[in-house]
């Protein structure tokens, strides 16, 4: 999966800030080979990001639904800004795109609806402007 150029900067930023730690923790950092780890370099609990999520969405008064809806969320956003199923299925780690289909057979009668909405208005829009 390719990602865009922002992330690919926040994520070698954070190695950087990670690598600078590592450097001045010297003996005491436990290197491990994930990105996301303890202060030490220590395997972060698998937890640890849920909970902070958790936090963070009390903290600012937002309804928490769990760092799972974040994968039905992208693929919704993907369906409905027009990439096809074929990408979309890849991104979410499916091996058909039968199974993108059955999952988020809604969202993308959804996003027919929509385009076919777009073309009808268009159409509207062309004849009013004839008449």
């Amino acid at each position: 999966m390719k990602l865009p150029v922002e992330v690919l900067q926040l994520l070698w930023e954070y190695r950087d800030e990670q690598t600078k730690e590592r450097i001045k923790l010297g003996d005491q950092w436990k290197g491990c080979d994930r990105l996301f780890t303890k202060w030490d370099g220590e395997p972060m609990h698998p937890n640890t990001p849920y909970e902070w999520l958790k936090r963070f969405c009390a903290a600012h008064g937002l309804r928490f639904l769990g760092l799972h809806a974040f994968r039905p969320l992208n693929a919704s956003l993907m369906i409905n800004s027009g990439i096809d199923i074929k990408t979309v299925s890849a991104s979410l780690g499916h091996s058909q795109t039968s199974t993108t289909l059955n999952i988020y057979a809604h969202t993308l009668e959804e996003s027919q609806t929509r385009a076919s909405e777009a073309v009808a208005n268009k159409i509207r829009f062309g004849r009013e402007k004839q008449a």
